[in-house]
């Protein structure tokens, strides 16, 4: 008895590792994603990885799985047990619950292994899995991909060369963020911006660049809040638990009475310390603080 459980356990070990694993490869990909910085490319990964586990669900992937793993219980020279975990004694339904939906699962019983496997372990682990991704990446009402789709569809020159092109993307970005009454500009903003400015990479950043380059923020204003929010969208929690580690660092006994806008910048300034900065351009903003301030020599 006590060598069928362990032929019991090992044999569930190593089908685990066989599922699991290449399900694990795969959804790495997600995670490698999710850690750059172009938050739209990452969500299409992350669909790419929900339509790779739902392929996965099928039963010739997991009879190829299944095999492999008792090849390697055999290798290990485990036997593979006969009897199917759980069904050593079976349960005596009542018979007031004889013809309900609890009777039709105490009373099924599998008939293999293999189909044990199959329903218990690697149909349940793919849907949970898909589950979870959706709930985190889709969530309730309006997909958050979309809206991630449409706003990065404002980097795109080529969706804006037609009239009718972006009504969609404009329709659902207004209704998202709360701009029913800018919807009329927003449809006009992106033509007149790519037709006026080339943007060297059609990214949120280089476009950007171009508004402070122009000052042409105050031309198209909705365009430049959208733009301004698609950039700042986080891809992952990692800036903000930095922010969180740099705050006892920061925050010292020494700088106890420190304003909320002071310490916010410091924290900044910690926080994203890769970006360089230009010292000339910060004394020029210096002096432009006060139009009566002596240049410095």
């Amino acid at each position: 008895m006590q060598k069928s459980c362990y032929a019991a356990s090992i044999l569930n070990s190593c089908s685990v590792l066989e599922i699991t694993t290449p399900v694990f490869l795969e959804t790495s990909m997600a995670s490698n994603a999710l850690q750059q910085k172009d938050l739209a490319a990452a969500y299409t990964v992350v669909d790419g990885v929900l339509r790779r586990v739902q392929e996965l669900r099928t039963d010739k992937q997991f009879t190829e799985l299944f095999m492999k793993a008792t090849t390697a219980a055999k290798a290990l020279d485990i036997e593979i047990p006969e009897q199917i975990p759980g069904q050593g004694r079976r349960r005596k339904v009542p018979e007031k619950f004889k013809y309900s939906s609890t009777s039709a699962n105490e009373d099924h019983h599998v008939l293999t292994l293999e189909e044990y496997y199959r329903g218990k372990l690697y149909f349940t682990f793919l849907d949970i899995l898909r589950q979870e991704l959706e709930r985190h990446f889709r969530g309730e009402g309006k997909n958050s991909s979309d809206i991630l789709r449409s706003l990065h569809s404002l980097t795109e020159p080529a969706q804006w060369k037609n009239i009718d092109q972006g009504l969609n993307t404009v329709h659902s970005l207004c209704e998202f963020y709360g701009f029913q009454g800018e919807e009329t500009h927003l449809q006009t903003e992106p033509r007149v911006f790519h037709a006026t400015y080339t943007c060297p990479e059609r990214t949120a950043k280089a476009m950007l660049d171009v508004f402070k380059e122009f000052d042409a923020h105050t031309i198209f204003p909705t365009l430049f809040k959208l733009i301004k929010t698609y950039a700042t969208l986080p891809v992952s929690t990692a800036t903000v638990e930095r922010t969180f580690s740099k705050l006892k660092i920061i925050k010292t006994r020494l700088r106890n009475l420190c304003g909320q806008e002071r310490l916010s910048d410091l924290l900044l300034l910690a926080v994203e310390r890769e970006i360089p900065v230009d010292n000339n351009e910060v004394l020029k903003i210096f002096i432009e603080m006060v139009p009566n301030r002596r240049p410095f020599l």
